[in-house]
């Protein structure tokens, strides 16, 4: 049971990877050639992300086979709804409150929404 716990986090942290290449390129690509806020920015891209991490998390980390049902995205939705509060949150706190780059309050944010994700996933989600 560990091992499994194990493979699936590293494999849900190579797909967060992944994810944040997504995210963090179209937040780049909207904050810098649209000139887009930096939080409407980041929902987008976030989004983005989202979408990428329902289908490889789904069939490659927690290996769920089968159709896709509605239940089940929902509470995929749900979880992530809460992790880009979160996420948006620190996000705001480290760029405006603390002073820190908008690039690193954005790694930042990453990191708690991963931590977020990978529970809701694990437990709510995909649970077995």
């Amino acid at each position: 049971m560990k091992k499994k716990i194990e493979l699936q986090i590293l494999k849900f942290g190579l797909i967060g990877l992944l994810n944040t290449a997504v995210d963090f390129g179209v937040f780049t690509l909207l904050t810098e050639a649209f000139k887009l806020d930096s939080i409407i920015s980041h929902i987008i891209s976030y989004s983005c992300g989202v979408i990428n991490s329902f289908y490889f998390n789904r069939f490659w980390t927690f290996q769920k086979r089968g159709r896709i049902h509605p239940a089940e995205f929902i509470r995929f939705v749900f979880v992530n709804l809460i992790s880009l509060g979160t996420s948006a949150l620190v996000l705001n706190s480290l760029e405006t409150k603390a002073g820190v780059s908008i690039y690193l309050a954005k790694a930042g944010a990453v990191l708690c929404s991963m931590a977020v994700n990978f529970a809701g996933s694990k437990l709510i989600v995909f649970k077995e």
